[in-house]
């Protein structure tokens, strides 16, 4: 099995030393994620993300630090009542996946149980939730074994402190998956040479 690494500084993964796609990249390269709409403040939002996915782990491990603003302890608040509200206990927590079968790579945000016994894979989103979650959803489940067996949830965070779950229907995996293989495929064909 190829080992798995992951270059926090320019954000690429590798397999057995080879760099590899990551799902996120992926969608966005085939068209299915759009971010285009939020022009320059794109890179605001996206660092506003990467401080929700950093709280919400910090808290998820019983190590929240200091100095985060309110904003980003609104959205956190939204997250600790999920947690709550269903008993969600994480297991897996940002945790890096690949399908060397398939050349691809993510880092997930959440898989553990609610309440009833019921195994999620959770995506959380500080703010409204692309279409493109559920195939994006599929792709990290593709990577862990008996992906059909987990149940998929978007998880979307409020700055009020609210949330709401999306949930996708676990007889739609296969679809979804297959629909996140086109967009690898479709990736793919754009990085080839063209030859005249």
């Amino acid at each position: 099995m190829s080992s798995l690494e992951f270059d926090e500084e320019v954000h690429r993964y590798y397999l057995g030393g080879v760099q590899v796609p990551g799902v996120t990249s992926i969608l966005e390269g085939a068209g299915l994620i759009d971010y285009s709409f939020l022009g320059d403040r794109r890179e605001l939002y996206l660092e506003r993300g990467r401080k929700v996915h950093k709280a919400t782990h910090e808290d998820d491990d019983q190590d929240l630090s200091e100095g985060w603003s309110d904003e980003i302890l609104g959205y956190l608040e939204g997250w600790r009542a999920f947690r709550c509200d269903f008993g969600f206990v994480p297991r897996l927590i940002e945790h890096r996946v690949s399908s060397p079968a398939h050349g691809y790579a993510g880092t997930l945000d959440r898989v553990g149980r609610i309440r009833d016994g019921t195994e999620l894979i959770v995506d959380l989103k500080s703010g409204i939730a692309p279409k493109a979650v559920r195939y994006q959803l599929a792709a990290y489940a593709a990577c862990l074994p008996h992906p059909r067996t987990l149940n998929r949830r978007c998880v979307e965070l409020h700055r009020d402190g609210t949330y709401r779950v999306i949930a996708f229907k676990t007889a739609d995996y296969q679809r979804d998956f297959e629909t996140f293989a086109w967009a690898l495929r479709e990736v793919r064909a754009l990085e080839e040479p063209v030859w005249a």
